[in-house]
């Protein structure tokens, strides 16, 4: 009679470690940050001072009014790319402050 063997592979193992502790979304937070200026645009990033995650909502902070108000009406299109950038649904919603 065969043994039955317990064995995963080291890649599964590492995927579910990741998805088990949500390491998964803590990496691709990290990735936005680091790439936001490819995500946003050279202008929005260039007047960003802050980005930070709660969930699935990203909250934005820039440093010029005029900016403010052109990224509102951005929202969903930012969102797109936030979410097409990683490769899932990592973003619901955004708050620019």
């Amino acid at each position: 009679m065969a043994k039955k063997s317990n064995l995963i592979k080291l890649g599964d193992a590492i995927n579910q470690l990741f998805r088990q502790e949500k390491l998964d979304i803590k990496i691709s937070q990290f990735t936005v940050k680091s790439s936001w200026k490819d995500i946003a645009g050279e202008m929005i990033a260039r007047n960003t001072t802050e980005i930070s995650f709660n969930n699935a909502t990203i909250f934005v902070t820039l440093s010029s009014a005029a900016l403010k108000h052109e990224m509102s009406y951005q929202k969903e299109t930012l969102i797109h790319n936030i979410n097409k950038f990683c490769g899932y649904r990592l973003v619901d919603a955004i708050v620019i402050k």
